[in-house]
């Protein structure tokens, strides 16, 4: 996916966020956006996907604040919420996992801000279904000896987790996939143990710290799984962006979050989206 005009606001507030996650004095704000800016009008088009710009955004941040994981409080809260929510929910159908861990995909603090982060955790068991195409992978899952899911979000990955475990129940090689390096809120090795979605699947590293799944900075070890699993379920927007044009087929979770994607995915914004890509 190509970035969209409407993507640059989003792209600056993606790195402000960050930004205020760590309480910086006013006139370092302003000197951080004024170098975020500097960075998107320095190119005469924006031909690559979102995901690409946003990492070297949140790579200004960090040279800036010198703080390598801006987000690190807001996650493990985000991941100790989404437990404490999710703590009596047994025996869910495929479908039911599915759309939890689609509409876990709303939280995602990278691009809102954390007022209450019980309250959107509340909103996940009240959201609808867009574009879901469950019947084409539960097609695919009656055949398939392995999946790998790649994961997005900490607080997110408390939801994965019931997926992880529906899909358990029918074959016996789950992979997971985690982020090699911090960037933004996204989920680290370090969330899968403390959520326990090891005990449902193996969790492995992409070895990279982009923001997406850049298949040119992934592992050997993630690039043999990505290719050699029978289903690939991939995560959020970010994933998105940067695996629709995978040459592999893959099925995307999401919650449509902007007009962009709403537009790519044909699938209203708000709505839990199940999408395959041949």
């Amino acid at each position: 996916m190509i970035a969209y005009s409407e993507c640059i606001p989003c792209l600056i507030n993606q790195g402000l966020n960050a930004v205020r996650k760590l309480r910086l004095d006013k006139d370092k704000e302003k000197e951080i956006a004024l170098e975020v800016a500097r960075y998107i009008s320095s190119f005469e088009s924006l031909n690559k996907s979102p995901a690409y710009y946003a990492y070297y955004i949140q790579s200004i941040v960090k040279r800036y604040t010198d703080c390598e994981d801006p987000f690190y409080e807001i996650k493990k809260l985000s991941n100790k919420v989404a437990l404490e929510a999710t703590k009596n929910i047994e025996n869910l159908s495929l479908e039911d996992a599915l759309f939890l861990s689609g509409a876990g995909n709303a939280i995602d603090f990278a691009i809102m801000n954390p007022q209450d982060v019980s309250e959107l955790i509340n909103q996940i068991f009240k959201m609808e279904k867009g574009k879901f195409e469950i019947d084409k992978l539960k097609e695919k899952l009656e055949t398939a000896n392995t999946t790998l899911i790649i994961g997005d979000n900490a607080g997110e990955i408390v939801f994965d987790k019931l997926l992880a475990k529906s899909i358990k129940e029918r074959q016996k090689d789950i992979f997971y996939a985690v982020k090699g390096s911090p960037i933004l809120n996204d989920v680290l090795m370090d969330d899968a143990k403390e959520v326990g979605i090891d005990e449902y699947c193996q969790v492995i590293s992409n070895g990279s710290g982009k923001v997406g799944t850049d298949l040119n900075d992934c592992s050997k070890e993630f690039l043999d799984v990505f290719y050699g699993v029978d289903v690939v379920i991939s995560k959020g927007q970010a994933n998105y962006e940067t695996l629709s044009s995978a040459d592999r087929d893959v099925f995307f979770l999401l919650t449509v979050k902007c007009f962009p994607v709403e537009k790519e995915l044909n699938s209203q914004k708000g709505k839990v989206c199940l999408i395959y890509k041949p």
